[in-house]
């Protein structure tokens, strides 16, 4: 059975419900990934993440993210932090999650690297568990597993589809 993915989607214009306090995913010498929220709407979830990377890591990072303008380049390659979803039983090693919002740094820029994704997670877990996989193995960042537990929704409407929005 093939992964499902999560696609780059926008959040619904209407307030959602916080249902998860920041936390750090992993802290390392000279990289930091954190929880920056996790936010729950009657149609599904949205993660916030936020990245940042000091030293020789963020020159790495910089020149992943770089524009990639020369098609004949077969050098050229682009990367960015990977993020699977583990949603209730559906993926067991979790499904790709597209970004929403990065921010990507200019090519010539130096200093730390600092990115802030958004996940769109189209639906609520039934089991209010949600798992969650980061890694960028191009600057470094292994994988890292962390498990949120989010409780019942806070919406009495959530249905168990997987309907985008």
């Amino acid at each position: 059975m093939r992964p499902h993915r999560w696609p780059a989607i926008a959040p619904p214009p209407d307030r959602g419900v916080r249902v998860h306090e920041p936390m750090p995913i992993t802290a390392e010498k000279d990289l930091t990934l954190e929880l920056s929220a996790v936010t729950a709407f009657a149609s599904g979830l949205l993660l916030q993440l936020a990245m940042r990377v000091n030293g020789i890591r963020a020159d790495f990072a910089r020149y992943e993210t770089r524009p990639l303008t020369d098609p004949q380049d077969w050098s050229a390659r682009w990367s960015y932090l990977s993020v699977l979803i583990g949603v209730d039983d559906r993926d067991e090693d979790g499904g790709p999650a597209d970004p929403l919002h990065p921010t990507e740094p200019g090519v010539d820029e130096s200093g730390p690297y600092r990115t802030t994704p958004w996940y769109w997670i189209g639906t609520y877990p039934r089991t209010g568990a949600l798992a969650i996989t980061t890694s960028w193995t191009e600057i470094g960042l292994h994988p890292t597993s962390i498990v949120l537990a989010l409780g019942p929704s806070p919406f009495p409407t959530t249905s168990d589809s997987d309907v985008g929005r």
